[in-house]
């Protein structure tokens, strides 16, 4: 495999939409105003643009959603498409914007990502669905013959890992309940993020049972937003107004849409797209100076702390306990934003905030107590279905 595009590729715009409660934009403004922000950002028009992609919504069905968000916002692309595997989704456009500025298809490419599940889907519909409808609708959306008529859910799934992960290696509730204290702390010090008050394990512990032993402050939030991402040659970036971040190493592996098809709950295949990610750009783990591990449940980032190697395997839970290896100032500082936890988790779109964090960390823009010190090089990863679809990329600055 050809690896060429390794640090001839770089972010170089960003832009969030509003954020949190924001019951005055439908998803397509929120996904403009992102855009708008990006090129802003960056210093470049829309008619610079040749390449857009986005993720679309759960609110609407629309067909050619790239095409509708190109007119709304002015762009006439050369290379558009929209995507969908998940929480995995925002790294694969990434990846693919790279492979199309690589091979000449764009020059410019616009990510654009944003939803309104919050006020558009509606708090009080989403809970009710995440109650007695959850089957239903899975049953509408997935595969209604197999598995959805008996009942497993999203959360649930993740749930049987953290089972599964409690028994063979001897994790710990209090070890699942740390990850989230340590991921609002860093939101606490984020003034966009949607949870800012600090909690204790007993905070975690204490809060409503969803899927045992996964309770509410374990799960990920329910938010409107989204954001924007350019992306575009290294060598066109350095002449633009920001410093550019490089794309270094990408990675991706999918496996199954079906929970039981899954071979390992406690080893998934995001080893195989972090040993991608760290071949493509020559580094290992030992060199990263953050980590934004996607984080829908708690039981993710110490699956991954595992699988992108920055401890054993069974190691994960104490690795994390106490907090202090993964927080700020600490070993390998985790979701240094909140992530989908406590900052923003809109959905299909939630990825791209893991991305717009490492910019900023990797630009040094952050400051303050969250700022990661002489942060160089970072690892972000992405996770959609019932561990079905990983990605993996390595940012940097040279």
């Amino acid at each position: 495999m050809s690896h060429s595009w390794s640090r001839q590729v770089a972010i170089a715009g960003i832009g969030e939409s509003d954020l949190g409660l924001v019951p005055d934009k439908d998803p397509m403004q929120l996904h403009a105003q992102a855009a708008k922000r990006a090129l802003e950002d960056c210093g470049l028009k829309n008619t610079d643009v040749d390449g857009v992609l986005t993720t679309g919504t759960a609110n609407r069905l629309i067909l050619m959603h790239s095409v509708l968000f190109a007119e709304h916002v002015g762009i006439r692309p050369r290379f558009t498409t929209s995507m969908q595997i998940g929480g995995a989704t925002i790294i694969q456009m990434v990846i693919s914007a790279a492979n199309a500025i690589h091979c000449g298809m764009a020059d410019v490419v616009l990510i654009a990502s944003a939803d309104s599940i919050r006020s558009f889907v509606g708090y009080g519909e989403l809970m009710s669905i995440i109650g007695e409808g959850i089957t239903e609708l899975y049953s509408k959306i997935g595969h209604s013959q197999f598995e959805c008529p008996y009942g497993p859910t999203l959360i649930s799934t993740y749930a049987l890992a953290a089972t599964r992960h409690m028994h063979e290696y001897g994790t710990t509730h209090e070890q699942l309940a740390q990850v989230a204290v340590s991921i609002r702390k860093h939101a606490s010090m984020h003034p966009d993020a949607q949870k800012r008050e600090p909690l204790t394990v007993e905070d975690v512990l204490s809060s409503k049972m969803i899927s045992w032993p996964l309770t509410k402050d374990m799960c990920s939030i329910i938010s409107d937003g989204g954001a924007a991402l350019v992306v575009t040659s290294a060598e066109r970036a350095r002449d633009l107004k920001k410093k550019p971040v490089l794309l270094l190493g990408a990675g991706a592996r999918t496996m199954q849409e079906h929970v039981t098809l899954v071979d390992d709950l406690v080893g998934t295949a995001a080893a195989d797209a972090g040993r991608q990610a760290y071949e493509m750009a020559g580094l290992g783990p030992k060199d990263m100076h953050f980590a934004q591990f996607y984080d829908c449940f708690s039981i993710t980032p110490i699956l991954f702390l595992e699988d992108f190697d920055f401890c054993e395997k069974g190691d994960g839970g104490r690795f994390v306990e106490g907090g202090k290896r993964i927080e700020i100032g600490g070993e390998i500082p985790i979701v240094t934003h909140g992530g989908c936890h406590a900052h923003c988790h809109p959905g299909l779109p939630s990825g791209i905030f893991h991305i717009t964090e490492a910019v900023k960390q990797l630009r040094g823009e952050v400051g303050g107590a969250r700022q990661v010190k002489n942060a160089r090089v970072g690892l972000v990863t992405g996770l959609g279905g019932h561990f079905s679809c990983h990605t993996a990329l390595i940012l940097g600055t040279d």
